[in-house]
Parts: structure tokens; C-alpha cells; sequence
């Protein structure tokens, strides 16, 4: 059998290592384009509460807008919920309220 042909082993682990530094830098390029709706959705799908948690308390930091009063309550509302229950187990009705009046929010602008 040629070997010349196909690359050693110590060739492919060299191009596995570049590909997944290149994914990693895509990954970083794509989430820094995502707003924090948008990265609260991603972290509630793969159900990482504590990144649920952080974004929360951003949107809470950040917005100041009278206009956002729905969106800050529901998000304060979601942080008193996981500070009680980090596991998550009880966020959906509060994490649905905070999507809903994040997409309120977001048609009026």
C-alpha cells in the first residue's frame, strides 16, 4: 500500500489541532455578533442556567429605558428564580415571560 498518499498520524493531528482552534475563533467571531436575547436563547436551549443567569443580570445592568421596564422585571424575576433554584428546574414560566417581553421590546423599536 502507498502511504504517500495520505498523511501520518502525527500530520493529522496538526491539522485536527488548526481546525479546532479555527472553529473555536468562528465560534467567538459568531457569538460576538449574537445580542443578549439572542445568547440567552442559545445558553436556556443547552440548559446552562448559570450563563442564563450572568445574561440576565446584564440585561437587568444595562437597560435604563423606561420603555424597558417589562423586559427588566421579567429578567430580575428570572435571576430570583435561579439564585433560588440554580438547577433550573422551575425557570420556564419566568425564562418564557422574559422572551416574551423581550420580542414586546423588540417590535417597538
Amino acid at each position: 500500500m502507498d502511504t504517500t498518499d495520505y498523511p501520518s498520524l502525527g500530520r493529522l493531528a496538526v491539522l485536527n489541532a488548526q481546525l479546532a482552534r479555527q472553529a473555536q475563533l468562528i465560534e467567538n467571531v459568531v457569538d460576538q455578533q449574537l445580542d443578549g436575547v439572542e445568547r440567552l436563547f442559545r445558553a436556556a436551549a443547552i440548559s446552562d442556567w448559570q450563563t442564563v443567569l450572568v445574561i440576565s443580570e446584564a440585561l437587568v445592568a444595562q437597560l435604563q429605558d423606561p420603555a424597558d421596564v417589562p423586559v427588566v422585571r421579567s429578567a430580575q424575576q428570572l435571576c430570583d428564580q435561579l439564585r433560588r433554584d440554580p438547577s433550573g428546574a422551575k425557570v420556564s414560566v419566568r425564562l418564557a415571560e422574559l422572551l416574551s417581553a423581550c420580542r414586546t421590546a423588540k417590535t417597538r423599536t
